[in-house]
């Protein structure tokens, strides 16, 4: 029952992370031009899917953890 649970939680922790990168990829058209504002808009869009990727990996058994 506690894998279903953190199962669900990694999903919505992930679904919330997709939905930010939607946004984010939506404010490139309506948000500043500057070259500033879209080097911060790349930054952002690459943190949220590194996160999205280390959330959803299945998670390595180290030799310690056994």
């Amino acid at each position: 029952m506690p894998d279903r649970e953190n199962d669900a939680l990694i999903d919505r922790q992930a679904n919330a992370i997709r939905i930010a990168l939607q946004r984010i990829v939506l404010l490139r058209e309506t948000g500043p031009k500057s070259a500033a504002w879209q080097r911060a808009r790349i930054k952002t869009m690459w943190r949220l899917r590194q996160q999205l990727l280390a959330d959803t990996t299945p998670r390595q058994v180290d030799e310690h953890d056994r």
